[in-house]
């Protein structure tokens, strides 16, 4: 009988600290959670600065001018600042920056003569 004392006090001990440690976990994750909420994607973001980039060597490559026009190219510049001077001032989300880049991207590329086809490959 005692051994069968022992054991149930044993296992109601495990239990009660098996308990406090889920919830002391549990509190950590909410505050973790918490912090965050407002941290934008680190790989959206990356993503976001590559197609800048693209975006700005392509405009500025001589030869893209000499396809699309001058005016075009300065038309994509404008586009572009504007999304930059947009993203900026935090009047679009990180989510719509991504997205409009990515159609700055392709246009940019069909200026260029590049088919959308040959973007995946």
């Amino acid at each position: 009988m005692n051994i069968a004392l022992l054991f149930l006090v044993a296992g109601c001990i495990l239990i009660y600290f098996i308990a406090r440690y889920e919830k002391k976990n549990k509190n950590e994750v909410a505050d973790i959670l918490r912090a965050n909420r407002n941290v934008p994607p680190l790989f959206m973001l990356r993503s976001a600065e590559l197609k800048v980039n693209a975006i700005k060597t392509a405009l500025n490559n001589p030869a893209t001018a000499a396809l699309a026009g001058e005016a075009e190219v300065t038309k994509m510049q404008k586009e572009l600042e504007r999304l930059m001077n947009g993203y900026k001032d935090r009047e679009i989300t990180l989510a719509i920056y991504y997205s409009k880049l990515g159609a700055l991207l392709i246009a940019v590329n069909d200026l260029k003569g590049v088919p959308a086809e040959a973007e995946l490959s």
